[in-house]
């Protein structure tokens, strides 16, 4: 009988110590996962505001916690490569291709490679960046392509996998503009319009058709004048708003063809009044009877438009009716006082007619209270400042960013 109560309590005991212990064993998986999520929180925080001071530390905390997460080597890798560590990051994401997990995982193989990319195009490293973009996606499209046997299309969610294909897609795209291969582009823009990279039809079209206008643009450097318009004129087709199209049309139709590129210039302002302006010197040496007429017209649109304004000045100037264009020189100071371009032409009346005391008064009180400067234009992707309105970036390359810079 004692043997059975011994046993009995040998039982209890044992049940009792595995409870504890379990206990013990779960509280510090919760203290251990509670430091694991706040840490990664952290990581997020300063990701999402910008400040990066301290944040490899963090990453090497979790590394140091669980250092089988390939993604944290590489989203670490990138945070180093963005504060200018090229090679380091260079061979941590190479370092992390050798691991046997990466390897046998086509998807995140992919990932990593076109991190890499991104790290070779950021070092000036242009061709690799190229190749290894390229064998990035190809290992990405074959896991779509077997993904879709699987499901159906309605059913296709934004899954990991179509999170990464979007970035490479996205910053693919960019090197492609930035070396100025466009039929590449193009093949890459309908893929990225496949994964729904895109806001909507009209962001994919209006892309596809700047494309088309580069397209364009480089026929026509190289003295392919027919080819270049079948370029022009598809663009057009796709993206009626392509302003840059209907002015390289005039440009190449103004000697041969004056009245067709008079038209190409009508219809541009008719489509989009805010880009008028680009056309108005042209206008201006094409069709001078119509000019002040146009620039009415324009203005009728939008009166505050200053680069209209300071055409109609020079206009007026040109033809000697200087109290008509002092007057729209005036307005265009009281738009846009800080823009360099409209207080030369100011200088250039004050100089050939320095008696003029009353314009010189009242253009030194104006100068007073502004802030000149000589970029009006700027790139609302990377804040790149040009003298000229650009719709293609030469900074970030991408495609009718530039906006006029307020202050």
């Amino acid at each position: 009988m004692s043997i059975i109560i011994l046993l009995s309590i040998i039982i209890i005991l044992t049940i009792l110590l595995f409870i504890v212990v379990t206990r013990e064993e779960t509280k510090n998986k919760k203290d251990t996962q509670e430091c694991f999520d706040k840490t990664v929180t952290l990581i997020l925080d300063k990701l999402q505001t910008g400040e990066l001071e301290g944040i490899e530390g963090l990453f090497k905390e979790i590394l140091n916690r669980d250092s089988s997460k390939v993604e944290f080597y590489v989203i670490l890798a990138n945070i180093i490569r963005e504060r200018g560590y090229i090679s380091e990051a260079i061979n941590i994401h190479k370092s992390v291709l050798k691991r046997h997990d990466v390897l046998e995982n086509k998807v995140l193989k992919g990932w990593v490679l076109g991190n890499l990319a991104e790290d070779f195009r950021k070092g000036g490293m242009i061709d690799r960046a190229l190749r290894t973009y390229k064998d990035a996606l190809a290992l990405l499209s074959e896991k779509d392509a077997s993904s879709l046997k699987l499901k159906k299309e309605s059913d296709d969610k934004d899954t990991t996998a179509l999170m990464w294909k979007k970035t490479l897609l996205k910053r693919y795209i960019l090197l492609c503009k930035q070396v100025g291969d466009y039929e590449k582009l193009l093949s890459l823009i309908d893929i990225y319009s496949s994964v729904k990279g895109f806001g909507n039809e009209e962001e994919y079209k209006r892309e596809v058709a700047f494309v088309y206008n580069q397209l364009g643009e480089e026929e026509f450097k190289n003295g392919n004048t027919k080819k270049a318009i079948e370029y022009f004129k598809k663009g057009l087709s796709i993206c009626r708003e392509l302003y840059p199209a209907y002015i390289n049309l005039a440009k190449i139709f103004k000697d041969t063809k004056k009245q067709k590129a008079i038209q190409f210039m009508e219809q541009l302002i008719e489509e989009i009044p805010s880009k008028g302006f680009l056309v108005l010197p042209l206008f201006k040496e094409l069709a001078p009877e119509k000019f002040e007429k146009v620039c009415e017209e324009l203005l009728s649109t939008n009166e505050n438009d200053w680069r209209v304004r300071l055409e109609l000045g020079r206009y007026f100037m040109e033809k000697g009716e200087k109290g008509k264009g002092l007057l729209e020189l005036k307005k265009c100071l009281e738009l846009s006082p800080m823009v360099l371009i409209i207080h030369q032409e100011i200088w250039k009346y004050l100089l050939k007619n320095p008696d003029d005391i009353n314009v010189f008064k009242e253009y030194a009180n104006t100068l007073n209270k502004v802030l000149v400067f000589n970029n009006p234009f700027i790139c609302s992707k990377c804040n790149y400042k040009s003298s000229e309105f650009l719709w293609k970036c030469p900074y970030c390359h991408e495609f009718d960013t530039f906006v006029e810079l307020k202050i």
